[in-house]
Order: C-alpha cells, then sequence, then structure tokens
C-alpha cells in the first residue's frame, strides 16, 4: 500500500538504493498514521493530550537515527478515521 499511495514519488527517483531508503522512510510515515488512527490512541490524546508520536529511521550504513515524521497529541485527522464515541 505504501508504494501505491507514493508511486509517482517513488517512480521519479531513478537511484534504487535513494528509492528504498524513501520507501522506508515512506512505511514510517504511514505506520505513525496508522497508530494514530487507533482507538487508544486517540483516547489518550482526548483525554491525557499525550503521546506524540515520533517515526525514527536508524541507518545500517552510518549508525544514525533520522527522524522521519513527528505527529503532536490531538493532531487533526481526516474524519473517516475519527472515533465518535469515545
Amino acid at each position: 500500500d505504501v508504494y501505491r499511495l507514493h508511486r509517482g514519488e517513488l517512480d521519479e527517483i531513478k537511484d534504487h538504493p535513494q528509492r528504498s531508503d524513501r520507501l522506508v522512510e515512506l512505511n514510517v510515515q504511514e505506520q505513525v498514521f496508522n497508530l494514530a488512527k487507533t482507538s487508544i490512541i486517540q483516547s489518550t490524546w482526548q483525554d491525557e493530550h499525550r503521546p506524540d508520536l515520533h517515526g525514527w529511521v536508524y541507518s545500517l550504513k552510518n549508525g544514525i537515527i533520522k527522524p522521519v515524521f513527528e505527529m503532536q497529541a490531538g493532531a487533526e485527522l481526516d474524519p473517516l478515521y475519527k472515533y465518535d464515541d469515545l
């Protein structure tokens, strides 16, 4: 699904290692969104105004952790993903 959602961007990257790295970053971003779409996270955001969600990528090449995506507690979500009865 990640490739399908971001096919246009990924197909423009001709260097295979760079394309793979970007696909990993986009996957991390989508997984942060998936967490935000859960009732447990939305309920905690509503009641306790936490946690912030962070998506990082660890590079096996250089050992560096790269922050890729962050969502603040209570971030606005598409209404399609909001739970009404929390």
